[in-house]
């Protein structure tokens, strides 16, 4: 007899244990084959760029920018490779320069040269050019007391007068130009240079004019 419990899984109709297929609709009554099983999933390789992120990077070697020319220097080196800067001058603190009106620099300046430069902040700058006018000046003067009649040394006299008044024309232009924002008309090094040349010329002078007047 067919067993009660048996029933086509298409048309609903009584089947018997062992049949092979429905009386009715002749649907096949086997057991549905078991789904193969799912092969594991393996697990892709992680690409080498991750790897590669978790390392440290190599750290680029240590240097120092030179504050001229802009290099990069080694930091065991103490000059520029490409300029010669000392290092020292990268650890050097900017200097602060006065803020003075112009006008105001030139009137210390025509007080006597170098007082304008120094006013800005300038006081090597402001020494050389007051000693400048010193030296010429003074020069001037004693040519002048032992001229004693010599054309060459009233000429002389002439000529360090003229460069004493061209110094401080020029320490009174330079205060005002530098005070606007300018730069100075002559170097320092180069008026430094001058200076050892009016003393050797004005000594020199001074000891051609006391050899003339003894033998007069």
């Amino acid at each position: 007899m067919p067993h009660d419990d048996l029933r086509c899984p298409n048309c609903g109709a009584l089947v018997s244990e062992d049949a092979a297929w429905c009386g009715q609709c002749f649907a096949p009554l086997g057991r549905a084959p078991e789904p193969p099983p799912v092969p594991p999933r393996d697990e892709p390789p992680a690409p080498t760029g991750v790897a590669t992120a978790t390392e440290p990077a190599e750290r680029p070697p240590p240097f120092w920018p030179c504050p001229v020319c802009g290099g990069k220097n080694p930091i065991q080196l103490d000059t520029c490779a490409t300029c010669g800067t000392p290092f020292a001058q990268v650890m050097r603190a900017p200097v602060e320069r006065g803020q003075v009106d112009p006008r105001d620099a030139a009137i210390r300046s025509l007080i006597f040269p170098g007082l304008g430069h120094r006013a800005l902040g300038r006081g090597l700058d402001g020494l050389a050019r007051g000693v400048l006018f010193v030296v010429t000046f003074g020069l001037g003067v004693l040519l002048a007391i032992a001229a004693s009649g010599s054309g060459a040394l009233v000429a002389a006299f002439a000529l360090f007068l003229v460069a004493g008044v061209g110094v401080y024309a020029m320490s009174a232009f330079e205060a005002h130009r530098l005070a606007q924002g300018g730069d100075l008309l002559v170097e320092t090094k180069v008026l430094m240079w001058a200076l050892v040349g009016v003393v050797f010329v004005g000594v020199g002078l001074l000891v051609f004019g006391v050899v003339t007047a003894t033998h007069r």
